[in-house]
């Protein structure tokens, strides 16, 4: 790595989510993802342990059109995600207390998830269940594009290391969210017309 790509390395760093199985929600877990200014590139887990450090132009980087962060690190893979599935553990105190003193961090944005698919799993009760359905699929809807928004920041820092990354426009992902506007206000007309 050259002095200048050294130089011009963004800090940053984002809670995100390690998809360890792509079938078992409980294992997509909470990770902290981040880069000093000297372009290391790091994971550290719910307990603050490293899962690896490295220089950020020593691993590679895929993003694909779901936003999801595809990384091979140390001759391992990682699948990284923008929002905890509705199995995945919460972020540890370590975690939460990390991300706040780091400026400029990602947030978490997966509690909002949670909340969205209790609501858009009481959709069916009618009435007010049908207006809950409608908010949480909102709820979900704004958390999947708050994890979007974080994958698609590191797509466009991790290039400035010297790093291989192959980037993708995350247009699936974003026709995923316009399928869920349109099923949030067709939800909503039906809400209105049950009450």
């Amino acid at each position: 790595m050259t002095m200048k790509s050294k130089a011009s390395a963004k800090p940053m760093k984002s809670l995100l989510y390690w998809r360890k199985s792509m079938i078992n929600g409980a294992r997509t877990v909470p990770v902290i993802i981040g880069m000093d200014s000297a372009g290391k590139f790091s994971m550290q887990d719910a307990a603050g342990l490293t899962v690896f450090s490295l220089p950020a132009h020593q691993a590679s980087f895929r993003f694909t059109s779901m936003g999801t962060m595809l990384i091979t690190a140390q001759g391992r893979k990682y699948d990284i995600v923008g929002v905890g599935a509705s199995l995945s553990p919460s972020p540890s105190a370590w975690q939460r207390a990390e991300l706040e003193a780091a400026p400029g961090s990602h947030t978490d944005h997966t509690d909002l998830s949670r909340a969205g698919s209790a609501g858009a799993a009481m959709s069916g009760a009618g009435g007010m269940g049908a207006v809950a359905g409608v908010a949480g699929s909102a709820a979900m809807m704004f958390s999947y594009y708050q994890g979007l928004e974080a994958i698609k920041a590191w797509q466009e820092v991790l290039p400035e290391t010297g790093a291989p990354v192959q980037k993708s426009s995350m247009k699936a992902g974003l026709y995923v969210m316009l399928g869920v506007v349109a099923a949030v206000v067709l939800g909503l007309i039906i809400a209105l017309n049950v009450l």
